[in-house]
């Protein structure tokens, strides 16, 4: 599939401000399952961008704006090929959970299996991800579980929740946007064993009626590594297993790492920021 995305962020400040130094991962990832054909970015007022990868392979592009200024525009414009590596008829089931030690040895999996800025593991946790689990001993089986029972069981609101708000707030409460539902996801399968990471990204909402959830803004799933299938993708938002529809910006323990955009500056805080993503379909 060819998608499109626009992705515009402005921040309105009362007052000039100045010293303005951020940092970007809007740039979509290019492996086996997705290519980014093209990513432009532009900011206001005008800068000079450098990049980066980051520790978890993720392309950050960042810049400073010494001078004053009043609002600070940052737009993105990608087009991305993606192939679903989901065969709806054969998911990867039939790794048994005892497969789970043998993953807990590997470096590249130990931040995914500990608590992180925003994933905090607790006995609490702990005890609640062991009844979702059930009776299951099969990993994809109990990680979809998990997706399925917070996307029954929580509510999706806006406003109710920060870019700080921890998991067990969310865990607590059982509401918030996708955010939420990805670190409350994260937490659980990790407090099981499963290597659970999260990510950044954008779907594109094929549906007729536009009833998936999170399409107005970047979205955020988990992913979760099935011993000899690879990371599969699980959106707790909408209960589906990712596909050719999602973008990937990013992966990292949790939001910290992966925040679209972060930055500091010397001036008063926003007045408005206002954020407009969409994510369209073009021609093969």
């Amino acid at each position: 599939m060819r998608l499109y995305v626009y992705h515009r962020t402005v921040y309105t400040y009362p007052d000039p401000v100045s010293n303005s130094f951020n940092e970007l991962r809007l740039h979509p990832l290019s492996y086996d399952w997705q290519k980014c054909e093209s990513s432009l970015i532009s900011v206001l007022p005008s800068t000079c961008l450098r990049e980066y990868l980051d520790l978890n392979g993720n392309l950050v592009q960042y810049f400073e704006i010494p001078t004053e200024h009043q609002k600070l525009t940052i737009e993105a414009r990608s087009v991305v090929n993606t192939v679903s590596r989901v065969d709806f008829n054969q998911f990867p089931y039939g790794t048994p959970m005892s497969t789970l030690a043998d993953i807990e040895k590997r470096v590249n999996c130990r931040n995914y299996l500990q608590g992180s800025a925003y994933v905090e593991l607790n006995p609490d946790a702990w005890k609640q991800a062991i009844d979702l689990g059930g009776n299951s001993g099969d990993v994809f089986q109990t990680a979809y579980q998990i997706m399925e029972f917070i996307y029954s069981n929580y509510e999706y609101c806006i406003s109710t929740t920060s870019v700080d708000t921890s998991s067990s707030t969310v865990i607590r409460d059982q509401k918030g946007v996708c955010q939420d539902f990805a670190h409350a996801a994260l937490t659980f399968c990790r407090c099981l064993g499963i290597p659970a990471r999260y990510v950044s990204g954008y779907f594109y909402d094929h549906t007729k009626d536009q009833s998936m959830r999170g399409a107005e803004a970047s979205h955020a799933w988990i992913e979760v590594l099935i011993n000899g299938h690879g990371w599969y993708g699980l959106d707790p938002t909408n209960n589906r297993v990712v596909d050719d529809t999602y973008i990937i910006l990013g992966t990292g323990r949790d939001y910290r790492d992966v925040a679209p955009i972060t930055g500091t500056y010397f001036g008063r805080l926003p007045s408005s920021m206002d954020v407009d993503v969409s994510v369209k379909k073009l021609e093969e």
